[in-house]
């Protein structure tokens, strides 16, 4: 049995028989107000797929890391280069039961490419970060939907692809719920014609798979 929970944006609690993790934590959940961090509950281990401030704050990482002396934080060499400046340690070696790829983010409007780790856990769900490049997914996937680097087109293509059987929307903050439900609402017609389920979660929403 598995619970994921929707923070905001591309943040998700994935709380298995072995582990309570947390992806991704960005500034939109930790500055906006939007959830009551106090209701994370219990994180042991922090997976970050790349350096951008929507998808590592460091002072959110420090807040998890207070809570409970033992949460381990993985990520890539980037990401650990860039928390090693706030007393942070991250392991770049995938725990038990974690398998990664390494690939690039996708092309921004600066022209940048940063380095990013999608993460599978747990063989349940697969978080690509910001990136279309990953070969596979687990039956679940956490899809980028509104992004600067592509498009809610491509995105349905990339799930398409990997073929999960469900999909979770994510990176969708700017929009508002209006916004959000009518992309997925488009998202859900689109890929129900490939058999892939799109479970649609708000702030603070969870569901159990």
């Amino acid at each position: 049995m598995t619970t994921v929970r929707r923070l905001t944006d591309s943040c998700l609690t994935v709380t298995t028989d072995t582990a309570a993790t947390l992806f991704d934590p960005g500034f939109h959940t930790f500055e906006s107000g939007e959830v009551d961090l106090e209701s994370i509950g219990d994180i042991s281990r922090v997976f970050i797929t790349h350096e951008h401030g929507d998808h590592v704050n460091p002072d959110f990482v420090r807040w998890l890391i207070d809570r409970r002396s033992d949460v381990t934080v993985y990520s890539n060499q980037a990401v650990a280069g860039l928390l090693d400046g706030y007393g942070i340690d991250v392991a770049t070696a995938n725990p038990d039961g974690v398998s990664s790829e390494d690939v690039l983010h996708e092309m921004i409007p600066t022209g940048m490419q940063p380095p990013n780790r999608a993460f599978t856990i747990d063989g349940v769900l697969t978080h690509p970060g910001d990136s279309y490049q990953p070969s596979t997914s687990a039956p679940v996937l956490a899809l980028p939907l509104i992004v600067p680097w592509g498009s809610t087109t491509r995105s349905m293509e990339f799930a398409r692809r990997l073929a999960p059987r469900q999909v979770i929307p994510i990176h969708d903050f700017y929009l508002n719920e209006s916004g959000r439900n009518f992309i997925y609402n488009m998202a859900k017609n689109v890929l129900a014609r490939s058999d892939i389920e799109v479970i649609a979660l708000n702030w603070g929403e969870a569901v159990t798979i």
